[in-house]
Parts: C-alpha cells; sequence; structure tokens
C-alpha cells in the first residue's frame, strides 16, 4: 500500500507544481471600484478593464462598492486573498486622504496594498465666479490677503480633496478663506455658479463645462504641468505660486503580498495598452491626464504624500470623522 501512498504524494506535487506554473490570469480578474458609478474612478475602471481584457484574454469585470469615502470598497481589496484575482480602482481619497482625516480606519493604506500602478492624474482646478474681480491666482491671493474671510470657497466637505487643496491654498499664500462645506461636488460647484459662493478647487472632469462655457473662470490647475483640455489655464507654478501641487490621482492597487507576477502583468499591460494617442485622447476628454507611473514609484510617492497631507489637516485644524 505505500507504492499507493507515494503515488497519490507525486500525484499531488504534480498538481501543484502544475498550479504554481499557471499564467496569469487563469480566469476572471475582479477590479473594485470603492466610489459610485459614472465617477472619474468608475471611468478610469471601466477603460483598464476593457483593455486589460482585450490583451490578457479574460473577462475582468468592474464591482463597484461605494460607502464612507470610498474606505468600505479599499478595505474588502484589503482583505482580499493576494493572488492577483481581487484589484482596487480607486483615488488618493482611500489612500492619502482618509488615513489623515478619519478617526478609524480599516486599513493602513501603506502596509495592507501593493500598489501596481498609477494610471491618471485627476488635476483640481482653481475657478472663480465672473462677479469675483480677478483674473489670475496672484490676484485671488492679494484680495483673500486684504480682505480675510470675505471670499467663500466650496468644497465637496470637510476633509475631502477638495477641502484640503483650499487648506493648502490658503497655508501657502499666507490667506484665509471662508470654507463653505457641501455635501457633494455636485452642490458645491452649482453653488458657485449662481455666485452663492465666490472661489472653487474643483476637479477638472467636474469644472471644465463650466469653464469652456465661460460661466467660471480658470486661475490655475494644482499640477507640474498643464492640462492639454484647457491649455490656456496656467499652472500653480506658471502662474507665480509653486508649492501648491496637490495630489489627486487614480491607481490600481494589490493586496499586500500578490505575487510578482500578476502585478508586473497587470502594469506591464497597462503601460502598452493605455499609453497610446486614442486613450490619451479618451482620459483627457475625461478631464483626467495619463500619468502611467509604475508601482514601486508609486509606493515610494504614499507616505510623503500622506505627510503633506497631515501638514494641511494639522495646520488647519481639520477634525478627523
Amino acid at each position: 500500500m505505500r507504492w499507493i501512498s507515494k503515488l497519490a504524494g507525486a500525484v499531488m506535487a504534480a498538481w501543484s507544481s502544475l498550479a504554481a506554473a499557471e499564467t496569469y490570469p487563469a480566469r476572471g480578474v475582479r477590479l473594485i471600484n470603492p466610489f459610485p458609478p459614472g465617477s472619474p474612478v468608475d471611468f478610469v475602471a471601466r477603460l483598464a478593464a476593457e483593455e486589460l481584457q482585450k490583451e490578457l484574454g479574460q473577462f475582468f469585470i468592474v464591482e463597484n462598492r461605494p460607502g464612507a469615502g470610498g474606505t468600505i470598497g479599499a478595505n474588502y481589496v484589503a482583505k482580499a486573498r493576494p493572488d492577483g484575482y481581487t484589484l482596487l480602482v480607486t483615488s488618493a481619497s482611500t489612500q492619502v486622504i482618509a488615513p489623515v482625516v478619519r478617526a478609524e480606519m480599516p486599513y493602513d493604506p501603506v502596509r495592507d496594498f501593493r500598489p501596481v500602478s498609477l494610471v491618471a492624474q485627476g488635476p483640481v482646478l482653481i475657478v472663480a465666479h465672473p462677479s469675483l474681480p480677478v483674473t489670475t491666482l496672484r490676484e485671488l491671493a492679494e484680495r483673500a490677503r486684504q480682505s480675510p474671510e470675505t471670499i467663500a470657497y466650496a468644497s465637496s466637505g470637510t476633509g475631502t480633496i477638495l477641502h484640503l487643496a483650499g487648506e493648502l491654498f490658503q497655508e501657502r499664500t499666507g490667506t484665509k478663506l471662508l470654507h463653505v462645506p457641501f455635501n457633494g461636488a455636485v452642490p458645491a460647484s452649482t453653488a458657485l455658479l449662481v455666485g452663492q459662493v465666490q472661489v472653487m478647487f474643483d476637479s477638472i472632469s467636474n469644472a471644465a463645462p463650466q469653464v469652456r462655457a465661460g460661466q467660471i473662470r480658470a486661475l490655475a490647475v494644482m499640477t507640474p504641468r498643464r492640462f492639454t483640455g484647457l491649455p490656456d489655464v496656467p499652472t500653480v507654478a506658471e502662474a507665480g505660486l509653486p508649492g501648491l501641487e496637490f495630489p489627486a490621482w487614480i491607481g490600481i492597487f494589490a493586496p499586500a503580498n500578490t505575487p510578482n507576477e500578476a502585478v508586473l502583468t497587470i502594469e506591464r499591460t497597462l503601460r502598452q495598452r493605455l499609453a497610446t494617442p486614442a486613450m490619451t485622447e479618451r482620459m483627457l476628454g475625461a478631464g483626467l491626464i495619463p500619468d502611467l507611473v509604475g508601482g514601486a514609484a508609486l509606493a515610494a510617492a504614499l507616505p510623503e504624500q500622506i505627510r503633506l497631507v497631515e501638514g494641511i489637516a494639522s495646520a488647519a485644524g481639520v477634525p478627523k470623522q
């Protein structure tokens, strides 16, 4: 009977070796979007799924798990099996902002994830209502210094990217604006359009149509380079106020300890499929700047970005929620 035991052991070893040698992906992959459908993150998730499926021959399915500012979906991936078949498509909101502004976090954004790839920048645009007599970023800063807390700026809520971008502006320029938080970016931008507030630090995807229609005035984009969809809008550095670049990006993450083969396959395929003129045009049309930075560089940048946001929140006295 010993030979039967040996045979069984050999068969199991062969199956184990076959499984280990299995080319990734061998089955469908889920891309978890922790935000509602229709968001810029959702756009990137579906674009990535479409191109990954074409190249790798397996189904890539986008699954929306919104709630708690994106942390519900992010935590789901953090706790998932690290085999490359459950990935997170998210923004800086869950990986940089949430750890700073939330009193309790169900995951560690650095320890519990392995960055796969940055995909795009979702730039923050500084915009003003036409009734405010400023045409440049310097003029806005000067007017805010002369009349503290008389210029109101809208945000999508306390502790959000759009709020903290405004706080960064105030910290670096020595100004004091009046913060008016709303329950989401849409009511905030509506308040700007009708003149209830004078300024907003908004996403380009949300603000660009109103800028092009002449309903609001764009002063600067908070990125190192211009957004080609609004070529006449300067960067904050070009507008004379360097140091106002704010982390607002969309990337893909895997659970910590996900094997190299899975991570590098996704990273390499995204770079091949999305770094084309056609894909660039699609992303620009959605208000995004393609930025296919590898996982290692994204991992190195995260702690620095978290420290930046911690400094902004501390200086502004932003309470933990």
